[in-house]
Protein backbone atom coordinates (compact mmCIF):
# COMPACT_ATOMS: atom_id res chain seq x y z
CA UNK A 1 0.00 0.00 0.00
CA UNK A 2 1.45 3.33 -1.11
CA UNK A 3 0.36 6.88 -0.42
CA UNK A 4 0.86 7.90 -4.05
CA UNK A 5 1.22 5.98 -7.31
CA UNK A 6 2.66 7.89 -10.27
CA UNK A 7 1.83 6.30 -13.63
CA UNK A 8 4.41 7.21 -16.23
CA UNK A 9 8.08 8.17 -15.94
CA UNK A 10 8.56 10.84 -18.56
CA UNK A 11 9.84 14.23 -17.46
CA UNK A 12 6.61 15.01 -15.53
CA UNK A 13 6.52 11.70 -13.64
CA UNK A 14 10.27 11.86 -12.98
CA UNK A 15 10.09 15.44 -11.70
CA UNK A 16 7.18 14.55 -9.41
CA UNK A 17 9.12 11.55 -8.10
CA UNK A 18 12.10 13.83 -7.45
CA UNK A 19 10.05 16.43 -5.56
CA UNK A 20 7.96 13.92 -3.61
CA UNK A 21 11.01 11.88 -2.55
CA UNK A 22 11.90 14.74 -0.22
CA UNK A 23 8.68 14.32 1.78
CA UNK A 24 7.54 11.63 4.22
CA UNK A 25 5.13 9.90 1.83
CA UNK A 26 5.45 6.48 0.22
CA UNK A 27 5.59 6.74 -3.56
CA UNK A 28 5.92 4.29 -6.41
CA UNK A 29 6.23 4.89 -10.14
CA UNK A 30 4.78 2.48 -12.70
CA UNK A 31 6.39 2.53 -16.16
CA UNK A 32 5.29 0.26 -19.02
CA UNK A 33 8.57 0.54 -20.95
CA UNK A 34 12.00 -0.97 -20.35
CA UNK A 35 13.45 2.51 -19.84
CA UNK A 36 12.15 5.72 -18.32
CA UNK A 37 11.97 8.92 -20.43
CA UNK A 38 11.28 6.78 -23.48
CA UNK A 39 8.43 8.39 -25.44
CA UNK A 40 7.38 12.06 -25.54
CA UNK A 41 10.20 13.11 -23.23
CA UNK A 42 12.91 11.51 -25.38
CA UNK A 43 12.04 13.24 -28.67
CA UNK A 44 11.77 16.99 -28.31
CA UNK A 45 13.87 20.12 -28.68
CA UNK A 46 15.32 20.10 -25.14
CA UNK A 47 14.42 23.76 -24.61
CA UNK A 48 13.60 25.62 -21.42
CA UNK A 49 11.51 28.31 -23.07
CA UNK A 50 11.61 31.79 -21.56
CA UNK A 51 7.81 31.82 -21.25
CA UNK A 52 6.56 34.58 -23.58
CA UNK A 53 4.72 32.31 -26.03
CA UNK A 54 1.76 30.74 -24.12
CA UNK A 55 -1.51 32.67 -24.12
CA UNK A 56 -2.42 34.77 -21.09
CA UNK A 57 -4.52 33.05 -18.45
CA UNK A 58 -3.40 29.51 -19.30
CA UNK A 59 -1.68 26.92 -17.16
CA UNK A 60 0.97 26.84 -19.86
CA UNK A 61 1.81 30.50 -19.26
CA UNK A 62 1.79 30.14 -15.46
CA UNK A 63 3.77 26.91 -15.21
CA UNK A 64 6.31 27.68 -17.95
CA UNK A 65 7.48 30.66 -15.89
CA UNK A 66 7.68 28.65 -12.66
CA UNK A 67 9.46 25.75 -14.36
CA UNK A 68 12.02 27.99 -16.06
CA UNK A 69 12.84 29.64 -12.73
CA UNK A 70 13.26 26.30 -10.92
CA UNK A 71 15.49 24.57 -13.48
CA UNK A 72 18.83 26.26 -12.69
CA UNK A 73 18.76 25.17 -9.04
CA UNK A 74 17.59 21.63 -9.86
CA UNK A 75 20.34 21.29 -12.46
CA UNK A 76 22.92 22.55 -9.96
CA UNK A 77 21.72 20.18 -7.23
CA UNK A 78 21.85 17.16 -9.54
CA UNK A 79 24.96 18.23 -11.52
CA UNK A 80 22.93 18.12 -14.73
CA UNK A 81 23.97 20.17 -17.77
CA UNK A 82 22.00 23.41 -18.09
CA UNK A 83 23.03 26.25 -20.40
CA UNK A 84 21.34 29.62 -20.61
CA UNK A 85 22.14 30.31 -24.27
CA UNK A 86 19.48 32.88 -25.13
CA UNK A 87 17.17 32.87 -28.12
CA UNK A 88 16.26 35.07 -31.08
CA UNK A 89 12.67 35.33 -32.27
CA UNK A 90 13.18 36.57 -35.84
CA UNK A 91 10.99 38.38 -38.33
CA UNK A 92 11.34 38.07 -42.10
CA UNK A 93 8.90 40.77 -43.18
CA UNK A 94 7.42 44.02 -41.96
CA UNK A 95 4.05 42.23 -41.91
CA UNK A 96 5.36 40.39 -38.83
CA UNK A 97 6.46 43.56 -37.05
CA UNK A 98 3.24 44.00 -35.06
CA UNK A 99 3.32 40.38 -33.91
CA UNK A 100 6.92 40.85 -32.80
CA UNK A 101 5.91 43.86 -30.70
CA UNK A 102 3.07 41.83 -29.16
CA UNK A 103 5.54 39.21 -27.91
CA UNK A 104 7.84 41.93 -26.57
CA UNK A 105 4.96 43.47 -24.65
CA UNK A 106 3.84 40.09 -23.29
CA UNK A 107 7.37 39.27 -22.16
CA UNK A 108 7.67 42.62 -20.39
CA UNK A 109 4.34 42.07 -18.62
CA UNK A 110 5.60 38.66 -17.43
CA UNK A 111 8.93 40.16 -16.29
CA UNK A 112 10.88 38.18 -18.87
CA UNK A 113 14.08 39.84 -20.09
CA UNK A 114 13.73 40.92 -23.73
CA UNK A 115 15.60 43.20 -26.11
CA UNK A 116 14.61 44.42 -29.58
CA UNK A 117 17.51 44.19 -32.07
CA UNK A 118 17.97 45.04 -35.74
CA UNK A 119 19.89 43.52 -38.64
CA UNK A 120 23.44 44.64 -37.86
CA UNK A 121 23.34 43.38 -34.26
CA UNK A 122 21.56 40.16 -35.28
CA UNK A 123 24.38 39.39 -37.72
CA UNK A 124 27.03 40.10 -35.12
CA UNK A 125 25.31 37.63 -32.79
CA UNK A 126 24.61 35.06 -35.52
CA UNK A 127 26.87 35.34 -38.60
CA UNK A 128 24.96 32.52 -40.35
CA UNK A 129 21.51 34.04 -39.93
CA UNK A 130 19.38 34.07 -43.08
CA UNK A 131 19.72 37.12 -45.32
CA UNK A 132 15.94 37.52 -45.19
CA UNK A 133 15.84 38.18 -41.41
CA UNK A 134 15.01 41.87 -40.75
CA UNK A 135 14.62 42.18 -36.97
CA UNK A 136 14.40 40.06 -33.84
CA UNK A 137 13.67 39.89 -30.15
CA UNK A 138 16.47 38.58 -27.96
CA UNK A 139 15.46 36.55 -24.88
CA UNK A 140 18.63 35.94 -22.81
CA UNK A 141 17.01 33.52 -20.33
CA UNK A 142 16.16 30.79 -22.88
CA UNK A 143 18.10 27.67 -21.88
CA UNK A 144 18.86 24.18 -23.14
CA UNK A 145 19.05 20.85 -21.31
CA UNK A 146 19.31 17.22 -22.33
CA UNK A 147 15.81 15.99 -21.42
CA UNK A 148 16.62 12.36 -20.64
CA UNK A 149 19.69 13.36 -18.61
CA UNK A 150 17.44 15.52 -16.42
CA UNK A 151 14.80 12.78 -16.15
CA UNK A 152 17.28 10.04 -15.31
CA UNK A 153 18.95 12.25 -12.71
CA UNK A 154 15.61 13.08 -11.08
CA UNK A 155 14.56 9.42 -10.96
CA UNK A 156 17.90 8.21 -9.64
CA UNK A 157 17.69 10.78 -6.85
CA UNK A 158 14.09 9.74 -6.13
CA UNK A 159 14.91 6.02 -5.95
CA UNK A 160 17.88 6.66 -3.68
CA UNK A 161 15.49 8.52 -1.38
CA UNK A 162 12.79 5.88 -1.12
CA UNK A 163 10.65 6.03 -4.27
CA UNK A 164 10.00 2.60 -5.80
CA UNK A 165 10.25 2.29 -9.58
CA UNK A 166 8.62 -0.61 -11.41
CA UNK A 167 9.53 -0.91 -15.09
CA UNK A 168 7.84 -3.10 -17.70
CA UNK A 169 4.69 -2.63 -15.63
CA UNK A 170 1.78 -1.58 -17.82
CA UNK A 171 -1.44 -0.39 -16.20
CA UNK A 172 -4.44 -2.34 -17.50
CA UNK A 173 -7.18 -1.23 -15.12
CA UNK A 174 -7.98 0.88 -12.04
CA UNK A 175 -10.65 0.34 -9.36
CA UNK A 176 -11.69 2.64 -6.54
CA UNK A 177 -13.16 1.53 -3.24
CA UNK A 178 -11.75 3.10 -0.10
CA UNK A 179 -8.40 3.33 -1.91
CA UNK A 180 -7.24 2.91 -5.50
CA UNK A 181 -6.36 -0.54 -6.83
CA UNK A 182 -4.16 -0.34 -9.91
CA UNK A 183 -4.05 -3.52 -12.01
CA UNK A 184 -0.88 -4.03 -14.07
CA UNK A 185 0.89 -6.66 -16.13
CA UNK A 186 3.12 -7.23 -13.07
CA UNK A 187 0.42 -7.53 -10.42
CA UNK A 188 -1.76 -5.25 -8.30
CA UNK A 189 -0.72 -2.03 -6.56
CA UNK A 190 -2.76 -0.05 -4.04
CA UNK A 191 -2.59 3.60 -3.06
CA UNK A 192 -4.54 6.49 -1.59
CA UNK A 193 -3.80 8.70 -4.61
CA UNK A 194 -2.94 8.14 -8.27
CA UNK A 195 -1.23 10.65 -10.57
CA UNK A 196 -1.74 10.01 -14.28
CA UNK A 197 1.35 11.24 -16.20
CA UNK A 198 1.07 8.84 -19.11
CA UNK A 199 1.67 11.20 -22.02
CA UNK A 200 0.46 9.56 -25.22
CA UNK A 201 -1.92 7.33 -23.22
CA UNK A 202 -3.25 10.02 -20.89
CA UNK A 203 -6.89 9.83 -21.94
CA UNK A 204 -6.91 6.01 -21.94
CA UNK A 205 -5.69 5.89 -18.33
CA UNK A 206 -8.04 8.72 -17.33
CA UNK A 207 -10.94 6.59 -18.56
CA UNK A 208 -9.97 3.78 -16.17
CA UNK A 209 -10.93 6.15 -13.37
CA UNK A 210 -13.82 7.86 -15.19
CA UNK A 211 -15.24 5.98 -18.19
CA UNK A 212 -17.27 9.09 -19.03
CA UNK A 213 -14.24 11.35 -19.27
CA UNK A 214 -14.60 13.71 -22.23
CA UNK A 215 -10.98 14.74 -22.47
CA UNK A 216 -9.57 14.56 -25.98
CA UNK A 217 -5.97 14.69 -27.14
CA UNK A 218 -4.58 15.65 -30.53
CA UNK A 219 -1.33 13.96 -31.54
CA UNK A 220 1.15 16.07 -33.51
CA UNK A 221 4.23 14.54 -35.07
CA UNK A 222 7.37 16.62 -35.44
CA UNK A 223 10.39 15.62 -37.53
CA UNK A 224 13.96 16.76 -36.83
CA UNK A 225 17.42 16.66 -38.38
CA UNK A 226 20.66 16.57 -36.37
CA UNK A 227 24.17 17.56 -37.45
CA UNK A 228 27.64 16.43 -36.43
CA UNK A 229 29.15 18.10 -33.35
CA UNK A 230 31.93 19.40 -35.61
CA UNK A 231 29.46 22.11 -36.68
CA UNK A 232 29.07 23.39 -33.11
CA UNK A 233 30.46 26.86 -33.92
CA UNK A 234 27.92 27.43 -36.72
CA UNK A 235 25.23 28.60 -34.30
CA UNK A 236 25.32 30.53 -31.02
CA UNK A 237 21.69 30.87 -29.90
CA UNK A 238 18.30 29.24 -30.32
CA UNK A 239 16.63 30.73 -33.42
CA UNK A 240 12.83 30.80 -33.61
CA UNK A 241 10.66 31.83 -36.53
CA UNK A 242 7.43 33.70 -35.80
CA UNK A 243 4.97 31.23 -34.20
CA UNK A 244 1.83 30.10 -36.01
CA UNK A 245 -1.33 28.23 -35.01
CA UNK A 246 0.68 25.01 -35.51
CA UNK A 247 3.21 25.90 -32.82
CA UNK A 248 6.60 27.54 -32.50
CA UNK A 249 7.64 26.44 -35.98
CA UNK A 250 10.83 24.93 -37.40
CA UNK A 251 13.66 26.26 -35.24
CA UNK A 252 17.43 25.96 -35.07
CA UNK A 253 19.35 25.23 -31.90
CA UNK A 254 22.57 23.80 -30.57
CA UNK A 255 22.26 20.94 -28.10
CA UNK A 256 24.17 20.67 -24.84
CA UNK A 257 26.61 18.29 -26.56
CA UNK A 258 27.21 20.59 -29.54
CA UNK A 259 25.06 18.99 -32.25
CA UNK A 260 22.88 21.35 -34.27
CA UNK A 261 19.21 20.40 -34.38
CA UNK A 262 16.60 21.63 -36.84
CA UNK A 263 12.84 21.10 -36.53
CA UNK A 264 10.15 20.18 -35.75
CA UNK A 265 7.43 19.96 -38.35
CA UNK A 266 3.89 19.75 -36.99
CA UNK A 267 1.28 17.35 -38.38
CA UNK A 268 -1.79 15.85 -36.73
CA UNK A 269 -1.58 12.05 -36.95
CA UNK A 270 -3.89 9.16 -36.05
CA UNK A 271 -1.22 6.70 -34.93
CA UNK A 272 0.27 8.17 -31.76
CA UNK A 273 3.23 5.78 -32.05
CA UNK A 274 4.25 6.83 -35.55
CA UNK A 275 7.86 7.90 -34.96
CA UNK A 276 8.87 7.50 -38.61
CA UNK A 277 10.59 10.22 -40.58
CA UNK A 278 9.43 11.05 -44.09
CA UNK A 279 10.89 12.59 -47.22
CA UNK A 280 8.21 15.29 -47.20
CA UNK A 281 8.73 16.09 -43.54
CA UNK A 282 12.51 16.41 -43.84
CA UNK A 283 12.16 18.47 -47.01
CA UNK A 284 9.89 20.81 -45.08
CA UNK A 285 12.53 21.18 -42.37
CA UNK A 286 15.10 22.06 -45.09
CA UNK A 287 12.76 24.59 -46.67
CA UNK A 288 11.68 26.34 -43.50
CA UNK A 289 15.06 26.40 -41.80
CA UNK A 290 16.41 28.43 -44.73
CA UNK A 291 14.08 31.25 -43.67
CA UNK A 292 16.01 31.73 -40.41
CA UNK A 293 19.60 30.51 -41.05
CA UNK A 294 21.82 29.66 -43.98
CA UNK A 295 21.40 25.86 -44.17
CA UNK A 296 24.23 23.44 -43.61
CA UNK A 297 25.17 21.02 -46.38
CA UNK A 298 23.09 17.84 -46.31
CA UNK A 299 26.18 15.70 -45.75
CA UNK A 300 26.61 17.34 -42.33
CA UNK A 301 23.42 15.65 -41.08
CA UNK A 302 24.01 12.43 -39.15
CA UNK A 303 20.53 11.61 -37.90
CA UNK A 304 16.81 12.20 -38.36
CA UNK A 305 14.13 11.45 -35.79
CA UNK A 306 10.51 12.21 -34.99
CA UNK A 307 8.57 12.82 -31.80
CA UNK A 308 4.86 12.94 -31.04
CA UNK A 309 3.26 15.59 -28.82
CA UNK A 310 -0.05 14.82 -27.03
CA UNK A 311 -1.85 18.17 -26.90
CA UNK A 312 -5.31 18.82 -25.50
CA UNK A 313 -7.90 20.15 -27.93
CA UNK A 314 -8.40 22.95 -25.36
CA UNK A 315 -4.86 24.14 -26.24
CA UNK A 316 -3.88 24.04 -22.55
CA UNK A 317 -2.54 21.51 -20.08
CA UNK A 318 -5.12 19.33 -18.31
CA UNK A 319 -4.25 19.19 -14.61
CA UNK A 320 -7.12 18.22 -12.31
CA UNK A 321 -7.90 16.27 -9.14
CA UNK A 322 -10.88 13.92 -9.34
CA UNK A 323 -11.33 12.24 -5.96
CA UNK A 324 -7.64 11.59 -5.43
CA UNK A 325 -7.02 10.70 -9.08
CA UNK A 326 -4.89 13.49 -10.52
CA UNK A 327 -4.73 13.83 -14.29
CA UNK A 328 -1.63 15.54 -15.67
CA UNK A 329 -2.27 15.07 -19.38
CA UNK A 330 -2.28 16.99 -22.64
CA UNK A 331 1.26 18.10 -21.84
CA UNK A 332 2.69 19.33 -25.12
CA UNK A 333 5.03 22.30 -25.58
CA UNK A 334 6.16 23.92 -23.29
CA UNK A 335 5.86 20.73 -21.24
CA UNK A 336 9.57 20.18 -20.73
CA UNK A 337 10.12 23.78 -19.66
CA UNK A 338 7.07 23.59 -17.39
CA UNK A 339 7.85 20.24 -15.73
CA UNK A 340 9.21 21.64 -12.42
CA UNK A 341 6.28 24.07 -12.36
CA UNK A 342 3.77 21.30 -13.03
CA UNK A 343 5.23 19.21 -10.20
CA UNK A 344 5.10 22.16 -7.80
CA UNK A 345 1.53 22.95 -8.86
CA UNK A 346 0.31 19.38 -8.28
CA UNK A 347 1.96 19.22 -4.85
CA UNK A 348 0.82 22.66 -3.68
CA UNK A 349 -2.70 22.58 -5.16
CA UNK A 350 -3.70 18.98 -4.50
CA UNK A 351 -1.33 16.79 -2.48
CA UNK A 352 -0.76 19.15 0.43
CA UNK A 353 -4.52 19.12 1.03
CA UNK A 354 -4.62 15.32 1.37
CA UNK A 355 -1.26 14.51 2.96
CA UNK A 356 0.83 15.99 5.75
CA UNK A 357 3.93 16.54 3.67
CA UNK A 358 6.75 16.82 6.16
CA UNK A 359 10.28 17.16 4.84
CA UNK A 360 12.54 14.13 5.21
CA UNK A 361 15.76 14.30 7.13
CA UNK A 362 19.08 12.89 5.92
CA UNK A 363 18.34 12.81 2.21
CA UNK A 364 20.81 10.91 0.02
CA UNK A 365 22.65 13.14 -2.43
CA UNK A 366 22.94 12.22 -6.11
CA UNK A 367 25.22 13.85 -8.68
CA UNK A 368 25.00 13.11 -12.39
CA UNK A 369 28.35 12.05 -13.87
CA UNK A 370 29.11 14.22 -16.87
CA UNK A 371 31.29 13.36 -19.85
CA UNK A 372 34.89 12.92 -18.80
CA UNK A 373 37.60 15.36 -19.82
CA UNK A 374 40.97 13.95 -20.95
CA UNK A 375 42.55 14.84 -17.62
CA UNK A 376 39.73 13.24 -15.62
CA UNK A 377 39.95 10.09 -17.74
CA UNK A 378 43.71 9.84 -17.30
CA UNK A 379 43.37 10.05 -13.53
CA UNK A 380 40.66 7.36 -13.45
CA UNK A 381 42.69 5.04 -15.68
CA UNK A 382 45.34 4.89 -12.95
CA UNK A 383 42.88 3.00 -10.74
CA UNK A 384 40.80 1.21 -13.39
CA UNK A 385 42.15 0.49 -16.87
CA UNK A 386 38.61 0.01 -18.21
CA UNK A 387 38.28 3.81 -18.36
CA UNK A 388 40.89 3.60 -21.12
CA UNK A 389 39.14 0.89 -23.16
CA UNK A 390 37.26 3.12 -25.60
CA UNK A 391 34.10 1.49 -26.95
CA UNK A 392 32.59 4.50 -28.76
CA UNK A 393 35.32 6.29 -30.70
CA UNK A 394 33.03 9.07 -31.98
CA UNK A 395 32.07 10.21 -28.47
CA UNK A 396 35.10 8.79 -26.56
CA UNK A 397 33.06 6.54 -24.24
CA UNK A 398 34.82 3.75 -22.34
CA UNK A 399 33.75 0.31 -21.20
CA UNK A 400 33.73 1.45 -17.56
CA UNK A 401 31.44 4.39 -18.30
CA UNK A 402 28.96 2.02 -19.94
CA UNK A 403 29.19 -0.27 -16.93
CA UNK A 404 28.51 2.69 -14.64
CA UNK A 405 25.40 3.56 -16.67
CA UNK A 406 24.07 0.03 -16.23
CA UNK A 407 24.68 -0.03 -12.48
CA UNK A 408 23.05 3.26 -11.54
CA UNK A 409 20.09 2.90 -9.13
CA UNK A 410 17.97 3.44 -12.24
CA UNK A 411 20.40 1.97 -14.71
CA UNK A 412 20.26 1.27 -18.42
CA UNK A 413 18.55 -1.95 -19.51
CA UNK A 414 18.67 -1.42 -23.28
CA UNK A 415 20.91 -0.10 -26.06
CA UNK A 416 18.90 3.14 -26.11
CA UNK A 417 19.20 3.43 -22.34
CA UNK A 418 23.00 3.25 -22.49
CA UNK A 419 23.00 5.74 -25.36
CA UNK A 420 20.95 8.26 -23.42
CA UNK A 421 23.00 8.02 -20.25
CA UNK A 422 26.51 8.02 -21.75
CA UNK A 423 26.10 8.76 -25.52
CA UNK A 424 27.69 5.74 -27.28
CA UNK A 425 26.03 5.64 -30.70
CA UNK A 426 25.36 9.39 -30.74
CA UNK A 427 28.24 10.34 -33.04
CA UNK A 428 28.70 10.32 -36.79
CA UNK A 429 28.63 6.51 -37.16
CA UNK A 430 25.40 6.29 -35.11
CA UNK A 431 26.46 3.09 -33.40
CA UNK A 432 27.83 1.38 -36.49
CA UNK A 433 31.06 0.45 -34.71
CA UNK A 434 30.15 0.39 -31.01
CA UNK A 435 26.62 -1.00 -30.78
CA UNK A 436 27.58 -4.68 -30.78
CA UNK A 437 30.05 -4.06 -27.96
CA UNK A 438 27.37 -2.19 -25.98
CA UNK A 439 25.14 -5.26 -26.33
CA UNK A 440 27.94 -7.51 -25.12
CA UNK A 441 28.57 -5.34 -22.04
CA UNK A 442 24.85 -5.12 -21.23
CA UNK A 443 24.46 -8.90 -21.47
CA UNK A 444 27.51 -9.51 -19.30
CA UNK A 445 26.60 -6.99 -16.60
CA UNK A 446 22.92 -8.01 -16.45
CA UNK A 447 23.71 -11.73 -16.72
CA UNK A 448 21.36 -12.30 -19.65
CA UNK A 449 21.83 -13.67 -23.15
CA UNK A 450 22.84 -11.12 -25.80
CA UNK A 451 19.74 -11.98 -27.84
CA UNK A 452 17.58 -10.84 -24.93
CA UNK A 453 19.01 -7.31 -24.84
CA UNK A 454 16.37 -4.91 -26.21
CA UNK A 455 17.22 -2.01 -28.47
CA UNK A 456 14.43 0.14 -27.13
CA UNK A 457 11.02 -0.99 -25.88
CA UNK A 458 11.30 -4.70 -26.63
CA UNK A 459 10.57 -6.75 -23.52
CA UNK A 460 13.31 -8.88 -21.99
CA UNK A 461 12.80 -12.58 -22.55
CA UNK A 462 14.66 -13.22 -19.29
CA UNK A 463 13.36 -11.57 -16.08
CA UNK A 464 15.77 -9.22 -14.31
CA UNK A 465 15.24 -10.73 -10.88
CA UNK A 466 11.75 -9.32 -10.31
CA UNK A 467 10.17 -5.99 -11.14
CA UNK A 468 11.38 -3.88 -8.22
CA UNK A 469 14.06 -1.74 -9.85
CA UNK A 470 15.22 -0.24 -6.56
CA UNK A 471 17.53 -3.16 -5.83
Amino acid sequence: MYDIIIIGSGIIGSMLAYDLSRFNVSVCVLEKNVEIMNEVSSSNSGLVHAGYDPEDGTLKAQLNLIGAKRYPQIAKDLNVDYKQVGSLLVSNSMDEHEALLKYAQRATQRKIDVKYIQQDEIRRMEPNISDSVLEALFFPTTAIITPWQMGFACMNYAVLNGVKLFRQTKVIGIDKNENYTVHTTQGVFESKCVINCTGLNGVDVAKYQDPNSEHQLEFRKGEYQVSDIRDESYLNHVIYPMPSKLGKGVLALKTIEGNLMFGPTSYVIDNRYDFSTTVNGLNEVDSKISQIIKPLAKNRMIRQFAGVRPGSITKDFIIENKDGFINVIGIDSPGLASAPGISEYVIESFLKKDFELESKMNLVDFKWKKHLSSNERNELIKDDSRYGRIVCVCETISEKEIMNAIHLPVGARSIKGVKRITRPGSGRCQGGFCESEVVRILARELNVDMKDIPYDNDVFLTPLGGHDETR
